[in-house]
């Protein structure tokens, strides 16, 4: 499938977020893989073939179309899928209006399912299960089963008994854990910035003077004078209701949810129960480890992943030291 498009615009400044990715990349390069995952032999042809009386791009492309394009650069650029959808979205290549929030999950957990899951299974870990347990029957991604079996669950990890865990004749929707993208709380910085952080208070962006970045959830924040919490005093309410309204409706990050609110994040912690060695019981939070910039994004894990299903997340919901 070809991608049409009025002008340059959008190719070049999705090329551009590309190229900053990682440090590796020159624009050629990127010019070149983008124009074949557009349906194009080479950027020249994709140049000469803008077409100025029609729409700035072809509209109504759909998520699998745009699923294919990504998958496709990802490959081309050996960048990780997450950081090419960042790209995509931000430049707005496929499509005039952004990406809603759902959108950017059904993209999210289609890579995870393609690329990392695979089909689902009985006992397989990355297939959604329903918990029996209370009569409840809510889905959760399987992370290890036996007994007990691990569960992730859309708030957090769980443990339940096997018998308590049903695997459905059909597969569940995959979903992406409120855990890993819902912000829990903003600290206000002493200059002024803000910091938007999780759960687990890890720090998930930077917001100043109206312009967002993603920073890496293992730095320290220093300067913090004031903290708040979406989540009504005295409520463990967070996933649902007023406060995930406050947190994704926030005037601060709105704009910046439907850019990137889903697309930085790694895949679920499915990994077995294993040995942790006493000296990574706590995530690494105890010093920063400086701003290295999209490199630093791109191997780095979500401090708790991997870790024991024991460790997990209570000891790991370390509140940063306020300096």
């Amino acid at each position: 499938m070809r991608i049409n498009f009025s002008d340059l615009v959008r190719p070049k400044q999705a090329a551009k977020y590309l190229a900053r990715a990682a440090a590796g990349l020159n624009l050629a390069s990127v010019h070149e893989a983008l124009a074949k995952a557009l349906g194009y032999r080479d950027w020249y042809e994709l140049s000469i073939s803008t077409q100025p009386n029609s729409s700035a791009a072809t509209e109504h492309i759909s998520l699998e179309d745009a699923l294919r394009i990504i998958l496709e650069l990802a490959d081309a650029l050996a960048l990780p899928e997450a950081d090419v959808q960042h790209a995509v979205s931000r430049a707005r290549l496929l499509r005039a209006t952004p990406w809603s929030i759902d959108e950017h999950m059904v993209l999210r957990t289609s890579f995870w399912r393609q690329r990392v899951f695979g089909p689902p299974g009985r006992g397989k870990p990355g297939t959604i299960v329903r918990d029996k347990a209370y009569g409840s029957r809510t889905p959760a991604y399987l992370r290890y089963p036996g007994r007990p079996t691990y569960l992730l669950f859309d708030t957090g990890f769980g443990e339940r008994a096997d018998f308590e865990v049903a695997t459905p004749r059909s597969p569940l929707q995959d979903f992406v854990p409120s855990r890993i993208w819902l912000p829990y709380g903003v600290w206000k910085l002493s200059e002024g910035s803000e910091v938007v952080f999780s759960r687990d208070y890890l720090p998930m962006w930077r917001i100043s003077n109206d312009r967002t970045e993603r920073i890496a959830p293992w730095l320290w924040i220093k300067g913090i004078v004031e903290e708040i919490h979406f989540a009504s005093p005295g409520t463990a309410t967070r996933a649902s209701g007023s406060a995930r309204e406050r947190a994704v409706g926030l005037p601060a990050t709105a704009s910046h949810f439907r850019i990137a609110a889903a697309d930085r994040h790694h895949a679920p912690p499915l990994r077995a129960p294993g040995r942790v060695s006493p000296g990574r019981r706590c995530p690494p939070l105890c010093h920063s480890t400086g701003d290295r910039g999209p490199d630093a994004l791109r191997g780095a894990q979500h401090p708790y992943f991997g870790l024991a299903p024991s460790l997990l997340p209570r000891q790991t919901a370390r509140r940063p030291r306020i300096c």
